[in-house]
């Protein structure tokens, strides 16, 4: 919404006078019929939304004679924003900015004068005097001596849809005529006005018409890959791999070159688990660095809702420095034009369940035909986010029960079968490039007398005391299982068996120096550890297991509390005299 200057306080022209003023020429009708002809005719090859509003814009100029002109259209919010101008001699950005709220509108649409179907509001009317409507008014200067045009004059056309509610306006500004419009001239504007809401209807319907047939022709690879997806999920597959597959589909059928998928952790803490279209730094960068769902919020405010998505715009908003780290924004291009997607730009659309619940969130950059995405495309993404969620549900809850298949119920460390499943990958890998590894077998010590004295429920928190100690002091990389009974193993991956031992020897006097009286009674808690490497043979898992077995049985008959490594003629053995104990047989 434009002003010319300062309200000057000059004496009004009457209604009936304003709208006689002007000049009447059938010259100058004729050639602004043209103009707007013209612009008809071009409406059918048009296919951007923006483009036909810069055209407009454009027209009101040329054809029209005003030397600026503004286009507003509503958004989600309810508020009219600023899309189009031409003639400004101030940042676009600022421009931008502007916003004219709902009741602000509606204030200027009942004081304004109407002239037809035009709407004139004159400056010294106190509705300019609300803080809503000041703040949505930018002052430009007078290119002609005014006559009955007055500086600070308010022109608008409203945008009417076809429910006879306003989707925009257009607002013409600074008349080269330095009048106000004379009924020819105010329904000459009326009908550009009314030619826009056409046009936007055409182009919109052409956009749906495109997403329809995007989302027809992507539909079959999208099921494919859902398809494929969910077959993955019901057997063997990790989250991650079903993700990575949705990101690839979001990214081929939605038309974005660059995508990123968040999951919610926690209900507050989002984590990067597939990226599209990034290079090494950039995913790496990402999956570092998560943010908080409060974090992540200045980029999906109710004033950015485009359908239910979020689009973030850099001339209307400034996203905060601590979230810009996080999100690897790339650097602007310097060609960047009005109505191009700029780096800063960032789409979100969110991954809701169906019951409603909130999984997580896909980002979007760089969409292919370098525009700005209208409400059409954005509809287009979100029929692939519902089915994305579907998917990530199923994939969730598969890895929960192969979780639970794969835990010990008891210690909350991996069992069994994922112990076996881990060192056969360390096996393959070995064999293919030569990566060692090293396994660890560990007893406690005297752990019968444990449960003999105590109960079984003691022994039980023993068991889970000795496994959080144990994974506190192991690397992030290495795996740490409960074998069975009061056994536990480890594998450290890229360790050869000198490392490996140096390893469980820290392990063994971390245990030996804990004090253990709360856990186990009176009785000193020991371990007695096995070591043992990869074998040359690849041999199978349970001959490896059984080899680092077998140290761990020489440690304990060389007196407990010991490490010994295995496949050496004379194993050392290392290690404090063990403890005597009484109170029963050692397990």
């Amino acid at each position: 919404m434009l002003a010319l200057g300062r309200d000057p306080g000059t004496v009004l022209p009457d209604r009936e006078a304003s709208l006689l003023s002007g000049g009447e020429g059938f010259d100058r009708t004729a050639a602004q019929l043209r103009g707007v002809l013209r612009l008809a005719r071009s409406l059918a090859t048009l296919e951007d939304e923006q483009t036909l509003l810069q055209m407009v814009a454009s027209t009101a100029r040329s054809a029209l004679g005003y030397s600026v002109c503004v286009i507003a259209l509503r958004g989600d919010d309810g508020n009219f924003h600023n899309r189009a101008s031409s003639g400004l001699q101030v940042n676009d950005r600022t421009v931008r900015t502007l916003v004219v709220s709902g009741p602000a509108f509606e204030a200027l649409t009942h004081a304004s004068i109407a002239l037809g179907g035009v709407h004139w509001v004159p400056p010294g009317h106190a509705v300019r005097d609300r803080e809503d409507v000041k703040s949505a008014i930018l002052a430009t200067g007078v290119s002609v001596p005014s006559r009955t045009w007055q500086p600070g004059s308010l022109l608008f056309a409203p945008l009417v849809g076809s429910d006879g509610k306003a989707i925009g306006f257009i607002n013409p500004d600074d008349p080269l005529s330095g009048e106000l419009p004379a009924l020819d001239q105010a329904l000459m504007l009326e009908t550009l006005a009314e030619l826009t809401v056409v046009g936007l209807e055409i182009v919109r319907a052409r956009a749906t018409e495109r997403a329809a047939r995007a989302v027809a022709e992507a539909q079959r690879t999208q099921l494919e890959v859902l398809m494929r997806a969910s077959a993955r999920v019901r057997g063997d597959i990790a989250l991650d791999e079903v993700l990575q597959s949705i990101a690839r589909a979001m990214t081929n059928a939605g038309g974005f070159r660059r995508a990123a998928i968040y999951l919610l952790v926690e209900g507050e803490t989002l984590e990067v688990r597939a990226t599209v279209g990034l290079d090494v730094e950039e995913d790496e960068a990402l999956r570092s660095n998560p943010v908080t769902l409060a974090e992540f919020a200045p980029a999906m405010q109710p004033e950015m809702l485009m359908s239910r998505s979020y689009f973030f715009d850099h001339r209307r908003f400034s996203i905060p420095a601590e979230l810009d780290a996080k999100l690897n924004t790339p650097a602007p291009d310097p060609d960047w034009e009005e109505g191009d997607w700029h780096a800063e730009d960032m789409l979100t659309v969110p991954l809701v369940a169906i019951s409603g619940e909130v999984l997580g969130l896909i980002s979007l950059d760089e969409p292919n035909n370098g525009l700005v995405p209208d409400r059409a495309h954005v509809q287009a993404l979100e029929f692939f986010a519902e089915q994305c969620s579907t998917a990530v549900q199923h994939a969730r809850e598969f890895e929960v029960v192969r979780a639970e298949a794969q835990t010990d119920a008891l210690t909350g460390l991996a069992n069994r079968r994922a112990l076996e499943g881990a060192i056969r990958r360390a096996m393959d890998r070995f064999r293919d490039r030569g990566e060692p590894a090293t396994v660890l077998f560990i007893d406690i010590d005297h752990f019968k007398p444990v449960n003999d004295t105590y109960g079984h429920a003691q022994g039980d928190v023993l068991l889970q005391w000795i496994g959080g100690v144990l994974s506190d002091r192991l690397r992030k990389n290495d795996l740490l299982a409960r074998y069975g009974g009061e056994e536990f193993v480890a594998l450290l991956g890229d360790t050869d068996v000198e490392e490996g031992r140096v390893l469980a020897e820290s392990l063994r006097e971390r245990i030996a120096a804990l004090d253990s009286a709360k856990f186990s009674g009176n009785l000193p808690v020991r371990i007695s550890i096995g070591v043992a490497g990869l074998p040359r043979g690849l041999l199978s898992p349970d001959e490896v297991l059984a080899a680092a077995d077998a140290a761990m049985y020489e440690a304990k008959r060389r007196g407990r509390n010991r490490v010994c490594v295995a496949d050496e003629a004379h194993p050392p053995a290392v290690g404090v005299p063990p403890i005597p104990l009484t109170g029963g047989q050692d397990s």
